[in-house]
């Protein structure tokens, strides 16, 4: 008897070392599976219009629009700059850019995946305008982003991370 209960009394051990290193269940008892499902298409359909608000809001020059696309605390990360954090300074960087353009940017989201209240977005863009100073000078860019979006209370998806980086030549320095 004493044999057999040394063999059962490690596996017993074990077991109950695996129960309490299991996760624990979700508020309401789930166990965060529903939290983990993959978007739906009204989802993917709903993550997709940022960048068409994006886009809108660049043409209007409305920096404070286009700051409404990002989440509160989001952070932007332009090429060749330091990262951008909070909505307030990513206006600020794209109301000087817009007060000093005219611009028109299109935009075209490659991929589109996410999961629960997060998604991303991987595309490609090309912007055009012309400079608002006599001179009228045009500007062209185009490059490729990559995008985390996050999923407000209302249901709406905002930018909480932007990052893109433009696929020109980088200028000649002078």
């Amino acid at each position: 008897m004493a044999r057999r209960l040394t063999a059962v009394l490690p596996l017993a051990l074990s077991l109950l070392v695996a129960t309490a290193c299991r996760p624990a269940p979700a508020a309401g008892g789930a166990t965060g599976d529903a939290a983990a499902a993959p978007l739906s298409a009204a989802d993917l359909a709903a993550v997709r219009a940022a960048d068409s608000s994006f886009a809108t809001a660049v043409g209007a020059g409305d920096a404070a629009g286009v700051a409404a696309v990002y989440t509160a605390d989001a952070r932007l990360m332009p090429p060749n700059a330091a990262t951008i954090e909070g909505r307030e300074g990513i206006q600020k960087f794209w109301g000087g850019f817009l007060a000093a353009y005219q611009l028109r940017i299109d935009i075209s989201a490659d991929e589109v995946e996410g999961r629960g209240d997060l998604a991303y977005m991987r595309g490609h863009f090309r912007l055009d305008g012309t400079s608002k100073a006599k001179d009228g000078a045009p500007i062209h860019d185009q490059g490729k982003y990559l995008e985390i979006l996050r999923r407000q209370p209302d249901g709406t998806w905002r930018y909480a991370v932007d990052m893109y980086s433009s696929d020109l030549p980088a200028p000649a320095a002078k």
